[in-house]
């Protein structure tokens, strides 16, 4: 053996010097692999109504902020649906699968509102890609979001939020907002089947849990890229630029933002709900994991009371996920957000008194749980208000000011309502979201900072035989849409439900002078 090894060691000498320069000569004269994603002149009838840059740069994503980082479009067919991940993920995919990050891009309050935008202009549906940026990026990065559709679509596409979407993330600008964010998508991705996965996981993890990637989805500033947003000119009919969602700055100014909560830390917690009244209580202690649940204040989008209507609303079954499947996940989420919504607001009594047969009294309508104001995002739909309810000695109701008709599902007009209004040109109020001919915004009372309170004072007309003492009843209400909207936009004779986030009851103390 050892004279065999002798007498052939020069020929496997030559041999793997052969071997290991064919490899390298063929390497070298290999051509280049092309560069991964689409070039947009592959994408037949792709429209760029908006035009370049200011530095003559097309904007193959405009008016959404997002972008690729090597500039291309995606291969839909390239990009892995959420249940692909399931495979090795089911915790994490169980998680994700009821929430709204999951059907963001189908639900369909949010898809007949960009129908009826889309509607109003001859680019409305380019004007959409604003929406669609955060709501359905695979869509648009894919070119989809165009008037002449010529991409195929794929299961990722309809999964809205969808893993791939934040793990391949490089950047993000949450002052600009629009959906600013950077996405390796096309060059951060392994393209690895679930077998090569398990023999080669390092790879897998390189790719999806880079460490550019994993420190920027646990900051803040990542979630900002969609929850700041600002209509200008290209979407609206806004002259220069109107801050429309402000969530991340109302965090960033907040104490939960000088004493190093995140949005993370609540909207990802494995009960959020007990993780804001851990914060209430002083322990400001991270959670122990981060869950992919973010629950947020959507509560209509959980309410089995609505039958086969949620799953309307929910625009169907996401790919690899049963009937069954799909009720049992959604309770559990809806459990949360309720509970989270609960965990959020307070009520006292500030002050009251009787004058001149007149009772006043103020109550404060209290952020003990939110970190950012409350109601925050867009909330020219989403809306909260106050009702009072005061009750003499008899229990008599003598003053009642926000009422809810449920059978009309209308608000009391005269209620105290924290809401953004939208107006057109001439000034109208536009009740329901039409986001291009908006015009101008104002606020009809203004979100309610955290850690802070708004004191509403009322006052009631006493009639000379009216005996004390009172009784107030006191309910904070949240809504996520107007009627209007519901009529106007989703055609459908459906109410929208109001939810309760917190009610109290106080006994007046007033001055002797009103006793009797």
């Amino acid at each position: 053996m050892k004279r065999q090894l002798k007498t052939n060691a020069v020929r496997l000498v030559l041999g793997l010097l052969v071997s290991v320069l064919v490899v390298v000569v063929a390497n070298i004269l290999r051509p280049p692999s092309p560069e991964p994603g689409v070039i947009l002149t592959d994408v037949p009838f792709y429209r760029l109504p908006f035009g370049p840059d200011a530095e003559g740069l097309e904007r193959p994503f405009w008016p959404s902020r997002l972008q690729t980082e090597n500039g291309r479009l995606i291969d839909p067919s390239k990009i892995q649906s959420a249940a692909s991940c399931a495979t090795c993920h089911q915790q994490e995919f169980d998680e994700w699968a009821p929430s709204l990050h999951a059907i963001a891009g189908r639900d369909t309050i949010y898809e007949k509102a960009v129908e009826a935008n889309e509607d109003l202009h001859k680019d409305g549906v380019e004007k959409a890609r604003f929406c669609e940026g955060c709501h359905a990026p695979g869509e648009v990065l894919a070119g989809r979001t165009n008037r002449f559709k010529s991409v195929m679509a794929s299961d990722a596409e309809t999964e809205g939020i969808t893993c791939v979407m934040c793990h391949t993330a490089t950047h993000a600008d949450p002052l600009k907002g629009n959906g600013a964010l950077t996405l390796a998508v096309n060059t951060g991705v392994d393209r690895l089947s679930n077998p090569m996965i398990l023999a080669a996981p390092r790879d897998h993890a390189r790719a999806f849990g880079a460490a550019q990637t994993n420190a920027l989805i646990a900051d803040a500033e990542f979630c900002g890229a969609c929850h700041t947003e600002t209509y200008d000119s290209s979407m609206s009919k806004v002259a220069g630029a109107q801050h429309v969602q402000t969530t991340f700055t109302e965090w960033r100014d907040s104490w939960y933002a000088r004493n190093d909560i995140s949005c993370q830390d609540c909207h990802m917690a494995p009960d959020p709900a007990a993780y804001v009244r851990q914060i209430r209580a002083g322990n400001l202690k991270n959670p122990e994991r981060y869950a992919h649940n973010f629950v947020g204040a959507n509560y209509l989008m959980f309410d089995t009371r609505l039958g086969s209507n949620l799953t309307f609303l929910r625009g169907g079954l996401l790919p690899g996920v049963s009937a069954a499947k799909d009720a049992e996940l959604i309770q559990k989420q809806g459990d949360a957000t309720r509970a989270l919504l609960q965990a959020a607001a307070g009520l006292e009594l500030r002050h009251s008194d009787v004058a001149q047969n007149r009772l006043r009294f103020s109550i404060a309508v209290q952020n003990l749980g939110a970190g950012h104001n409350l109601p925050t995002g867009v909330i020219d739909q989403k809306y909260m208000w106050l009702e009072v309810i005061l009750r003499d000695r008899s229990g008599a109701v003598i003053y009642h000011s926000g009422k809810f008709d449920a059978e009309r599902g209308e608000t009391d007009p005269g209620a105290v309502i924290w809401r953004e209004d939208f107006h057109d040109a001439e000034g109208n109020r536009i009740p329901d979201h039409l986001t291009f001919i908006t015009a101008a915004i104002s606020h009809v009372r203004t979100g309610v900072p955290p850690k802070a309170e708004d004191v509403v004072t009322y006052e009631a007309a006493l009639r000379p035989d009216t005996v004390g003492p009172f009784k107030v009843e006191a309910h904070l209400w949240y809504r996520v849409a107007t009627q209007e909207f519901a009529y106007n936009t989703l055609k459908a004779e459906l109410i929208i439900p109001p939810f309760e986030l917190v009610k109290a009851e106080f006994d007046l103390p007033l001055h002797e002078e009103s006793l009797r």
